[in-house]
């Protein structure tokens, strides 16, 4: 049931996009721009001796801030973004900073570019406190396109990081350390609606490890985190 706002927010969108179908803005030069979406993480279960859960799964708010800077005649782009998720048990904030290269085709541009990355999930379980901080590095191919008079945006990402866990319960203090990655996919699409250009981003991120609380022993599994989102040309 948690995840059926994810699927109608992302349905609307699409529907919207439609409706407005004709280019609002291309990646070019300096940019920034903010949005605002709905966010599900979908986190492993938490269970405890004597039988109490916590399923993981939630729904919330997704906030993001970006911005990139193309230099003129150059293949090489500037990008860095900030993003802030929170849920009624989970709350994450990351940041990244990276360089990416843009070649042109007659099948739209191709770009790809690696950076810094870093994100703390924190998750909350009555009085129980697990916190997950990536450290490490972010690698990003991307594809842009149109489709008649429609912009398209994908973005594939892959990251790789030292992975730090921690969970405590005011008696347990446990923690867990280790390499682990990520994926993620976004699809972007311009739309003018109502004569304000913006932009539906959905997307994916796929965690191959998040701390883990199994009756008494802390370990590790994998998580997702569903997204819908509108973005806004800020300047």
């Amino acid at each position: 049931m948690t995840r059926n706002p994810i699927a109608l927010a992302i349905l609307v969108a699409a529907t919207l996009v439609g409706i407005g179908a004709r280019p609002a803005y291309a990646v070019e030069g300096s940019v920034i721009e903010g949005g605002v979406g709905l966010w599900a993480p979908l986190l492993p279960e938490l269970t405890e001796v004597g039988g109490a859960s916590d399923s993981g799964d939630s729904v919330g708010t997704l906030l993001e801030l970006s911005g990139h800077h193309r230099f003129d005649g150059y293949l090489t782009s500037v990008e860095a973004g900030v993003e802030y998720g929170v849920t009624n048990s989970v709350e994450m904030f990351g940041y990244e900073f990276l360089l990416r290269d843009t070649w042109s085709f007659k099948i739209g541009e191709l770009s790809a570019g690696t950076g810094f990355s870093q994100m703390e999930w924190d998750r909350d379980w009555g009085h129980r406190k697990i916190t997950n901080d990536y450290t490490g590095a972010k690698i990003r191919g991307g594809w842009e396109t149109t489709f008649g008079r429609q912009p398209i945006w994908i973005d594939l990402t892959l990251g790789i990081y030292d992975f730090d866990g921690t969970y405590d319960d005011g008696v347990n203090s446990e923690t867990v350390s280790e390499v682990t990655t990520t994926w993620g996919l976004d699809v972007k699409a311009d739309c003018d609606l109502f004569r304000i250009p913006m932009r539906f981003v959905g997307g994916i991120d796929y965690l191959n490890d998040m701390t883990t609380w199994d009756a008494g022993q802390i370990g590790t599994d994998d998580a997702v985190a569903l997204s819908g989102s509108i973005e806004f040309r800020l300047w």
